[in-house]
């Protein structure tokens, strides 16, 4: 699947920087040289920082960077203190979604606070190492923050652009990723590195564009060893004052880091149909409604596309809808019908997150009272204020899971579009949401908790279980 879905023919690439190392003087140069290297072929880059990197720079007076940076690179947020426990993992290992976040919010505030400060409002935002989770995703749209650009196996639909929890998610790896960290260890190394930006390129113009995503994590341009396995591994933590330097690579291989960067800034600003993006550009380039208004017509295409036994995304008029907010549409239709028994005018479609828990239905009866399924759609209309859907519905005798509740609204508001009186009992449509087995990889999660700052044998299947729950809410990106 192409995630312009034929929509755009252009190429999308966008370079960004984890600035992270606050262990390092000389890695404060890198980002600085960098600029000097995007300006000149006027490419723009994202730049995610750790807070705890911009209290370094202060503490080295490094001003010259942090003007260079504040004057012309789009800033993302790379968490407070990336690496020293207890990380995100650690701390949300047993939570939901939602305690997740105010968890996050609670101990982010000040290093977003110093970011703000410094830079600004930051277009995105970025997890440290491998950890990725869906517990970030209330936590940036409380703060004003909907692009995610990262790099995760975890959730991914062919490696493109995708919305996840309402948030754009710029996730890309694997084939349409190109690391550059350790590139430029040897002479040779641009010929592999071009010929991997070339080939990705042909392949994406054959398939009608896309988008490939550059990541440079500029220490690396300078360090031989990653400042954060020195400082932080297995779960201990290396006092400030006692920071272990990394080794340095000679300055042959330190310029030819900047080179070898330039050379791959120059390649593809060669290309008519590359065109470079940042994270703040990404809104522009993969917009999307998260709420609408319906009036039958679009409750009736909604109620069709949910006809059989799998939950997918689908599109509405050109449109990508989740499966979260399909359930938010027939919902509140089916409310807005047993409020005075008159087909609603006009529906609110909007995308509150996934159920916070897993269930399986508890059936007494293979039908429902159409009276009691009125009554339920009512009182999960009332609850999606808070923000996410129920991980159960009681009708009746019976208690649904959210697929075999959509799959049942979805056959009685054919019903009452069809004949504005529907009989007195529906029956139960069991369907499966198929989103979490297509999209999610258990394995690459399992690689992610062996990230070596995490404790040996650490396992979080609970951050797991929240993923899967949250593809309620996953569409692909599509490029306009």
């Amino acid at each position: 699947m192409s995630s312009n879905g034929g929509d755009a023919k252009k190429i999308f690439a966008y370079i960004w920087f984890d600035v992270e190392d606050y262990v390092t003087p000389e890695s404060n140069d890198v980002p600085l040289k960098a600029v000097e290297v995007l300006k000149r072929y006027k490419v723009p880059v994202t730049m995610k920082l750790v807070a705890e990197k911009v209290r370094f720079m202060k503490e080295q007076k490094r001003k010259d960077v942090i003007s260079a940076i504040k004057d012309y690179v789009d800033v993302g947020y790379h968490t407070d203190t990336h690496s020293r426990h207890p990380i995100v993992f650690q701390y949300i290992a047993k939570m939901d979604v939602m305690q997740g976040a105010k968890e996050i919010e609670k101990r982010e505030r000040l290093g977003l606070r110093e970011l703000k400060r410094t830079f600004g409002q930051p277009s995105c935002f970025g997890h440290a190492g491998s950890q990725w989770a869906p517990h970030y995703y209330p936590f940036l749209k409380k703060n004003g923050i909907r692009v995610y650009l990262d790099a995760t196996e975890v959730v991914n639909i062919d490696d493109s652009p995708y919305w996840y929890c309402g948030v754009l998610s710029l996730n890309n790896t694997d084939k349409n990723f190109i690391k550059f960290d350790g590139t430029f260890k040897e002479p040779g190394g641009w010929e592999e590195l071009k010929k991997n930006f070339e080939s990705i390129h042909d392949r994406l113009k054959l398939e009608g564009g896309g988008a490939i995503s550059i990541l440079w994590h500029p220490h690396t341009g300078v360090n031989m060893e990653f400042w954060d396995a020195l400082n932080f591994p297995r779960g201990k933590n290396t006092p400030k004052g006692r920071y272990v330097l990394p080794k340095q690579y000679p300055a042959e291989v330190k310029e030819r880091a900047i080179q070898f960067f330039e050379n791959l800034v120059k390649l593809g600003s060669e290309f008519d149909d590359v065109q470079f993006i940042s994270g703040a550009d990404a809104l522009r380039v993969y917009p999307r409604k998260l709420e609408m208004v319906l009036d039958p017509e679009g409750v009736r295409k909604i109620a069709d596309a949910l006809s059989g036994s799998e939950i997918s995304f689908f599109k509405l008029d050109g449109e990508y809808i989740s499966p979260a907010q399909a359930f938010s549409a027939l919902v509140n239709f089916v409310a807005g019908y047993a409020k005075n028994h008159k087909i609603p005018k006009r529906t609110a479609l909007s995308e509150p997150l996934g159920p916070m828990s897993p269930f399986k239905s508890k059936i007494s009866s293979g039908k429902l009272r159409v009276a009691d399924v009125l009554l339920a759609s009512q009182r999960v209309s009332r609850f999606l204020a808070k923000g996410y859907m129920p991980s159960s519905v009681k009708v009746g005798k019976s208690e649904l899971e959210p697929s075999d509740f959509l799959a049942t609204l979805a056959d009685l508001s054919i019903e009452l579009l069809s004949t504005k009186t529907p009989a007195s009992s529906v029956s139960i449509r069991r369907a499966k949401m198929i989103l979490s087995e297509k999209f999610v990889d258990e394995k690459a999660f399992a690689t992610a908790c062996e990230w070596i700052i995490l404790p040996p044998g650490f396992k979080a299947p609970k951050i797991l279980e929240q993923a899967k729950l949250q593809t309620w809410t996953l569409v692909p990106a599509v490029a306009r």
